[in-house]
């Protein structure tokens, strides 16, 4: 049986299209932060559960989970989409609904306000890498465009990064818990901070000019996608 999320289902009243996704399924996603330029939503479908047609924004979807869904667009266009679990992606702004026909679903979702015009991939990261560039052999370049710069972050146990400096307004998602410690340089290691999975965090690091690195306390892989906020 497929349970609807919200009072109006998808063939329901004019009102229930073009809404955004927290209004219209508030059991199903949530605001965790945001500015004026970024937006985080939490989702979790559990399986063979249904959103209304809603508004999407321009986007970087951090998939928890495997995605099994069926999408009905607003022309009426009906398709189906299967991404696998931590492989982000690029998603344009839409309208839709969505239902999920398989298990659990829990996605991450940052919404990028200041997107005004289609994302514009790049092949490569950018060389010469730019200063501000952040080059470190535990984060992974994934994609970019000229809003958003996305790398996968995976540190092992007792691991540290290189000293960096992130120069850009971020959103990391942690994908496994652990504990994290960091150094600022020239100064001593900060207490471990406990990390929940599946949170998500945003830091002002645009304009800063310190330099740090990180360190892995824990005892398994702490795993992370950095979205770094290019405009």
């Amino acid at each position: 049986m497929i349970v609807l999320f919200g009072m109006m289902a998808l063939t329901g009243a004019a009102a229930g299209w073009g809404q955004d996704l927290v209004v219209v399924a508030p059991g199903a996603a949530r605001v965790e932060f945001e500015n004026a330029r970024v937006r985080v939503v939490p989702l979790k479908m559990p399986a063979h559960t249904s959103s209304p047609m809603h508004d999407r924004s321009a986007r970087v979807v951090i998939p928890l989970t495997a995605n099994d869904v069926r999408i009905i667009r607003a022309n009426g266009n009906v398709g189906t989409t299967r991404t696998s679990a931590f492989v982000p992606a690029w998603s344009e702004p839409t309208k839709r609904s969505v239902t999920n026909l398989a298990s659990p679903l829990e996605n991450v979702i940052v919404e990028l306000k200041t997107a005004n015009a289609a994302g514009k991939a790049a092949q490569n990261p950018p060389s010469p890498a730019p200063l501000d560039y952040l080059a470190d052999r535990f984060h992974t370049w994934l994609f970019e465009n000229q809003y958003a710069r996305v790398f996968e972050v995976r540190i092992p146990p007792g691991g540290i990064t290189d000293f960096h400096r992130r120069a850009y307004d971020s959103v990391t998602v942690r994908i496994s818990g652990g504990l994290i410690a960091s150094q600022l340089q020239g100064e001593g290691w900060g207490a471990a901070t406990k990390i929940d999975p599946g949170s998500a965090m945003f830091d002002p690091d645009a304009g800063k000019t310190d330099v740090r690195r990180t360190r892995n306390e824990g005892t398994a892989d702490y795993h992370a996608i950095l979205v770094q906020l290019l405009r």
